[in-house]
């Protein structure tokens, strides 16, 4: 698929469902290789074996090692010049052809070895280099299309050190594959097609990605955004953009069900998608649907009375509640910190909003700690709570989050009210 997008990576993929990663292998075995391959190929110890109706092929595996992937050519090399006969051994090209001996070319459907080439005249001798792997030879008209196929070295040079000389390509027209080999018996070797499982897992991760997309309520945008997350204890200067760890898992879930089912694993499949959505609408999707759960970057209708995260906090005084209207930017970051230590009544703080164009541009100064739930700035309450605040070398410090009261809930959650008739409940 032409995106590359995704919520989750392979690492999270590992983390959620790691027994499903390490069980659904893509790969399947192809069977049925043509017992009249060609020996001898292109040196004395490489052959090509051709096996048809493997389906689509885009990796080949010989004993679970990824082999070499020649491109099957889908431009022309050259045209005829002048008609062939069934069975000829020698074929006129156009001038300028560039094809070689012990080119592997293709003419219509018929695959053919050329064993000479003068000027413009190729050789295809001895006549039963015609017809190659099980295709028809058969006449070809002038101005046919000559394809190269293979050439010597496209699957490397057997006889240099390192090279093993397997390589393969796939004729999607004929749906056959030929492999290139040195001398294996191979149909007593395991031959798999599919993908390396990173490759796999990757689109498996895309497509559940969109998967997820298609599930999520209308009022979502799509693809979802990143947002700030924190701790209790992270700063906002120091915040990370990531995805909801609840996005990451049903991304994960998804895309476990998705690979179990190619496997027959539908027990297991329809487990892992019931967690995200079902019949009974208690899927994480589903719930998230109705507003039961909130991504980090929804509005809902606690948000004005603010988030708390501890920056600095050396003191036993914490603010424990906080209530209210934030009345002041649509979205700000106040944060509070101590100027002078001590209980209730002699500690003080102040207080850093939104303004001249920065984040903390505004300074509330001395507001008395009392103990009560009581105004911070532009309508946002808070209450602390413990013996002492600390002002030594780092000074108790806090941040809260807040969204204007004004601004549009974007998860409103939905519920359900009981309606009486004669006060009676229906």
């Amino acid at each position: 698929m032409a995106t590359d997008f995704k919520y989750a990576s392979q690492s999270d993929l590992n983390r959620y469902v790691g027994d499903i990663v390490a069980d659904a292998d893509s790969k399947r075995q192809i069977y049925g290789w043509g017992l009249n391959e060609v020996a001898n190929v292109f040196d004395s110890t490489q052959d090509i074996a051709y096996c048809y109706n493997t389906g689509f092929v885009s990796q080949l595996f010989v004993e679970g090692i990824e082999i070499n992937k020649i491109a099957f050519n889908t431009t022309e090399t050259t045209k005829l010049n002048g008609a062939v006969s069934k069975g000829a051994s020698t074929l006129t090209m156009d001038a300028g052809h560039g094809l070689a001996v012990k080119d592997i070319i293709k003419i219509n459907n018929e695959y053919m070895k050329i064993g000479s080439v003068s000027t413009n005249d190729i050789g295809v001798t001895p006549a039963n280099d015609r017809g190659l792997f099980d295709t028809a030879s058969v006449a070809h008209a002038d101005d046919s299309s000559v394809f190269k196929i293979m050439s010597e070295g496209d699957a490397g040079d057997s006889t240099s050190a390192g090279e093993d000389a397997l390589a393969f390509v796939y004729d999607e027209d004929l749906d056959m594959v030929l492999l290139v080999h040195n001398g294996l018996t191979v149909n007593d070797i395991v031959v798999e097609v599919g993908f390396d499982n990173k490759t796999y897992y990757d689109q498996m991760l895309i497509d559940a990605s969109m998967e997820l997309n298609n599930l999520l309520d209308a009022r979502y945008p799509t693809p979802l955004p990143k947002y700030d997350q924190y701790d209790a204890n992270t700063r906002h200067s120091v915040s990370t953009a990531e995805y909801d760890a609840i996005i990451i898992k049903m991304t994960c879930y998804i895309a476990a069900s998705n690979a179990l089912r190619t496997i027959g694993e539908t027990e297991k499949a329809d487990y892992y998608y019931d967690l995200v959505t079902n019949a009974e609408k208690t899927g994480m999707a589903d719930r998230l649907n109705v507003g039961e759960f909130k991504l980090a970057f929804e509005v809902d209708s606690h948000d004005d009375k603010g988030k708390v995260r501890n920056v600095a906090k050396i003191g036993s005084m914490d603010i424990v509640e906080t209530a209210g209207e934030w009345h002041g930017e649509k979205y700000d970051v106040v944060r509070i910190t101590c100027t002078t230590g001590g209980a209730y009544g002699t500690a003080v703080v102040k207080a850093e909003t939104y303004g001249n164009d920065a984040l903390f541009g505004t300074t509330t100064e001395n507001i008395k700690v009392t103990g009560g739930l009581q105004e911070i700035v532009s309508g946002l309450y808070v209450r602390f709570q413990g013996a002492s605040m600390n002002l030594d070398t780092t000074p108790d410090q806090w941040e809260i989050t807040v969204t204007g009261s004004d601004r549009k809930l974007t998860n409103a959650q939905t519920g359900a009210i009981d309606l009486t008739r004669r006060g009676y409940s229906v």
